[in-house]
Order: C-alpha cells, then sequence, then structure tokens
C-alpha cells in the first residue's frame, strides 16, 4: 500500500481494477479531475502499490493478489476478504469497478455489507458474452453478469449491444443501466499533428519500412481474442505490395503468429514492434489501423486512430462497428478473410478515400469520444449516486 497524505474534504471514492495497467492506461484523468474537486480518490489493484507511473494521480494505493484469469483459483476467497478489509477501512461512498475480474469479487465481497455498503458502479469494458460466441461460453458469463448486477447500484456499458443486453437483466432497473461510449480519448495528444512528415519518416526508418509503403497497423495484446491470425491469413491474400502490416503488442501467441507468417511466405511484409508506448507517433507514422478482434468492448486503438485522422480497417464486431461505421473506414464480415484483403488493396489504391474517411472519423470522436466529454458523463452518474445515500 502507498499512503499520501490527502486535504481531500469532499466524496470519496475507490476505484477497482485486476491490474495497475488498467489505471494507468484509462483511469488517471478522472481522479486527477475529482481531485481537482475536492474528492478522496483511492484504488486497488494487482501491482498498484509498485506502480511508480500512478502514485501521484491517488491518494492512498492497495494491493489485492487476484488474477486476470477467471479461472484462478486465487481469485475467490482471499480477494474477497481484502476487499472487504479495504472498503470497510476507507469508508467510501462510492465504489467504482472495471474489468471482469475485479468487477465480479468486489461486487461479491461488498453484497452483504448492509448499511455500510457504498454505492457500487461498474463500467463493463466489454462483456464475456456476446452475439455469435459460444452457446455454453455465452450461458455462463451471461449468468455470471446477471447474478452479480444483482449486487450493484449502476451498469455503465460502452456499446449498443452491452447496452441492450444489461438493461435486459431482470436484476437491476433498467434506468440504472447507463450508456457511456468508452473512457474518452485525448483529442490534442491523438491529433493529425503527430503524422508530421519528418517524425513519420524518423519512425518508419527505425522499423525499416520504405517511405511509399502504405502501412497497416494493429495495436493489440498477441491473444486469440484479437485474431492476429486472421489478420495474417487476410495480408498473404493482399495484392498492393506497398502493403506493411505493423503490428504493435506482446503475447503468448507471437511465436505462434511469426511461424503462421513463414508459412504463408509474408514475414518481409510484416514488422514486429512489440510493446510500445509512443502509440500517438506510431498511429501517425500509419497509413490506416486494422482491428479484427472476436470481441470487443468500445476498443481504445480504434477510437486514438480515428483522433489522428486515420481510418480503421475492422470486422464487424460489437465495439468496433458502434466506434467506426462505413464512412470512417471499411467494416466487413467477421469471417470473411477475402474481404478483409480487398478492403486493404481498396484502401492503398485510394488515398483521396482514405484521407476522406479519416477525417470523418476525427470529427467523430471530437463530437462524441473526446475525454472532457466522457469524465462530464461521469461525474453527472457520480452525483446522481451520491444523491442515493442522502
Amino acid at each position: 500500500m502507498i499512503d499520501a497524505p490527502t486535504d481531500s474534504t469532499g466524496p470519496s471514492i475507490l476505484f477497482v481494477c485486476t491490474v495497475a495497467s488498467t489505471l494507468e492506461a484509462f483511469l488517471l484523468p478522472y481522479a486527477d479531475r475529482l481531485h481537482g474537486r475536492g474528492w478522496h480518490v483511492d484504488a486497488l489493484a494487482h501491482g498498484a502499490g509498485s506502480n511508480s507511473r500512478i502514485a501521484g494521480s491517488f491518494d492512498r494505493l492497495f494491493d489485492i493478489g487476484w488474477s486476470r484469469n477467471a479461472l484462478a483459483p486465487g481469485n475467490l476467497f482471499g480477494p474477497v476478504r481484502r476487499v472487504r478489509q479495504v472498503v470497510s477501512a476507507g469508508g467510501y461512498e462510492l465504489v467504482h469497478v472495471h474489468t471482469p475480474v475485479a468487477a465480479f469479487v468486489t461486487r461479491l465481497a461488498l453484497r452483504s455489507m448492509g448499511a455500510t455498503r457504498p454505492i457500487v458502479i461498474y463500467t463493463a469494458h466489454g462483456f464475456h458474452f456476446y452475439k455469435g460466441g459460444g452457446r455454453l461460453r455465452n450461458l455462463i458469463f451471461r449468468w455470471l453478469e446477471k447474478t452479480a448486477a444483482t449486487w450493484t447500484d449502476f451498469i455503465v456499458t460502452m456499446n449498443q449491444e452491452d447496452f441492450e443486453a444489461a438493461r435486459a437483466f431482470d436484476d437491476i432497473k433498467a434506468d440504472r443501466v447507463r450508456f457511456i461510449p468508452g473512457v474518452g480519448v485525448d483529442t490534442a495528444r491523438y491529433s493529425p499533428r503527430s503524422a508530421a512528415p519528418e517524425s513519420s519518416d524518423a519512425l518508419r526508418a527505425s522499423l525499416f519500412i520504405p517511405r511509399d509503403a502504405f502501412v497497416v497497423t494493429i495495436i493489440a495484446e498477441l491473444g486469440a481474442v484479437k485474431r492476429h491470425a486472421h489478420l495474417l491469413s487476410a495480408l498473404a491474400l493482399v495484392e498492393d505490395p506497398r502493403v506493411v502490416l505493423l503490428i504493435v503488442g506482446e503475447g503468448s501467441l507471437e511465436s505462434e503468429l511469426r511461424n503462421q507468417a513463414q508459412r504463408l511466405g509474408i514475414a518481409e511484409r510484416i514488422r514486429w514492434a512489440g510493446y510500445r508506448s509512443d502509440i500517438a507517433s506510431v498511429l501517425g507514422a500509419s497509413d490506416a489501423l486494422a482491428l479484427v478482434s472476436e470481441r470487443e468492448g468500445l476498443n481504445r486503438s480504434v477510437l486514438e486512430a480515428m483522433s489522428i485522422g486515420i481510418p480503421v480497417i475492422g470486422t464487424a464486431t460489437r465495439g468496433i462497428t458502434d466506434a467506426v461505421a462505413p464512412d470512417a473506414g471499411w467494416i466487413v464480415d467477421k469471417h470473411d478473410v477475402s474481404a478483409l484483403a480487398a478492403a486493404i488493396d481498396e484502401a492503398a489504391a485510394a488515398p483521396d478515400e482514405v484521407s476522406r474517411r479519416g477525417a470523418t472519423g476525427r470529427l467523430r470522436v471530437k463530437e462524441r469520444y473526446a475525454l472532457p466529454l466522457i469524465i462530464a458523463a461521469y461525474e453527472e452518474l457520480y452525483r446522481e449516486a451520491l444523491a442515493l445515500r442522502v
């Protein structure tokens, strides 16, 4: 735990995530804004206490020993006790939970606190059940979410499919289910200025990408959900020799994907960039973003690419189609490799259309997904939640 002195006299809130990287990636602007309003803001996550990059945004940071693996045996009894301990000692008015494991365990832990129980808000970053998902998987995860809804005061969803699904739960009132599109994008940081020719050329040169290449970038963990294998199969069918695929991310499937690229004869058309912290620069040096996931909530890299002003080439996947639509990119059938390849070829051959769809995406992000708009929506929700305690 990290203790930091605070002069806060306003409401208190505990943010809960499975891992500290979620706090770092998404929630620092919210903590900073609430501090500016006089709130006391704490956070609970695995690895939170040792993450110096987030310490300045929270009054106190608490560690917990759970795992992102939903089936890990250590995710239940010890974490349930830890959540109760932290919340009981903190006396919070609000607890805001994110990510599936943390959200379920926290709500389970707090369900029987009685009059001392804080208001619980759950932001679903994409339900694990979805249209087109496996029947047994959908049944299990829908049951888990429906059960936990009983212990939740507000559910926030990021896409239309999840919104409709949550409103169908019997155990939470429909008016307690809210639609807030994502966690917000810093449109000043992710702007067309990130695509300055000199910086783009330098980044391309550092990755041995020709200046005249049409760069399609995917930014995602190398795991099964993101379906990199599907994208590699499409790349093998792309006819334009200028197309280069830039893969940003790390994960357990990297070796398998590299072997697939060798088998398909496309290894020379791929650049493996690994983990990068300079995402705005990477997107600024790209011509399009690709995302072909099995499921999404509302993907951050899609919104960042749109904010930069480059189009998205994606599949008709929940959370991708919500943001993109046909006028800000190319959307193809989720399982059609040939259609995906054709979309990449079409984009590479149409620079004016790439610019037009990129500009449309930039405008859409500024109007719907900009960080100040999303923070304001959450502030309004917090005010409504606090009113329930009066």
